[in-house]
């Protein structure tokens, strides 16, 4: 802590200047900030999502049950006893963001790093990093689809303690990964550098049979960096095979832990996502 406010990564220090953004380009991340509601996105952004809304109006409630299932796993993994949480691919919130969760949850979290791909993001991060009390905060910048790169960055070092069990969110990290290979790589290669104890809490975009939707999600994939991948559910299954889940599973993302918050499992079968949170034995 800094003067009883969260710190934040030399990166984003006050003579960080965000790179140039092509707003023409759609990004994943201002794409679900427009879904749940929020204000940071651009045209590209709106339009790329509302022709995701005008193939299948349950978009908008697979985002919102989405962002209160990242909100769960965190306090999950913080009853558990997680102290130190890694967020690959941070998306743009509205609400309390995943580090307030852990926070709140657990007073003693000790820090949480957010890796963003997105210029936007990162300039929005430390926005709201600036004077605001919680863990200590970093965000750093880089490819979550490379994270050996990204733990390798000076920014991040000293921040993790690899000796002790860490929290992986990785919210939107293996559904933004095209390669079947490359994402299980990218997971193995996580879940091998964590001790036993560590958590990695994840969801996934699941497939809808509809040429409309399919459609709408090509026009989406116009740009190579989005790698936005639905899979089916036993797609996805098949992707994580070998790896302990905690009850219940990888399931729905409405039915795992429903607390009241965001769409419940009477949305289960509109919400075209699974999630749940593995465990390192």
């Amino acid at each position: 802590m800094v003067d009883g406010h969260t710190p934040w990564d030399q990166e984003l220090a006050s003579n960080w200047e965000p790179p140039q953004i092509d707003t023409s380009v759609p990004h994943p991340n201002r794409m679900f900030n427009y879904l749940i509601g929020g204000k940071d996105h651009f045209k590209a952004d709106r339009d790329a999502a509302e022709a995701l809304i005008k193939a299948r109006p349950d978009t908008v409630i697979t985002a919102r049950a989405a962002e209160a299932f990242t909100r769960r796993a965190v306090r999950k993994l913080a009853e558990h006893g997680i102290r130190q949480f890694l967020q690959m691919g941070a998306a743009i919130t509205i609400a309390n963001s995943n580090d307030q969760a852990a926070g709140e949850s657990a007073p003693d979290t000790r820090t949480f790093v957010y890796v963003a791909d997105d210029p936007i993001s990162l300039a929005h991060a430390r926005a709201l990093l600036v004077g605001r009390p919680g863990p200590p905060v970093t965000v750093i910048g880089g490819n979550f689809r490379e994270p050996q790169d990204i733990l390798s960055r000076p920014g991040l070092i000293g921040k993790l303690d690899f000796d002790q069990p860490v929290g992986l969110l990785l919210f939107g990290m293996l559904d933004y990964i095209a390669s079947d290979r490359r994402a299980r790589r990218a997971l193995d290669y996580l879940m091998q550098r964590v001790v036993p104890g560590s958590m990695a809490a994840l969801f996934h975009v699941v497939e809808v049979e509809s040429e409309e939707v399919n459609n709408a999600l090509d026009k989406t994939l116009a740009q190579d960096q989005i790698e936005l991948t639905p899979r089916t559910a036993q797609h996805v299954h098949e992707l994580v095979q070998g790896y302990e889940f905690i009850d219940p599973g990888l399931v729905p993302i409405t039915n795992w832990h429903p607390d009241g918050t965001g769409p419940g499992p009477e949305l289960a079968e509109r919400t075209a996502a699974i999630g749940g949170v593995i465990i390192k034995r």
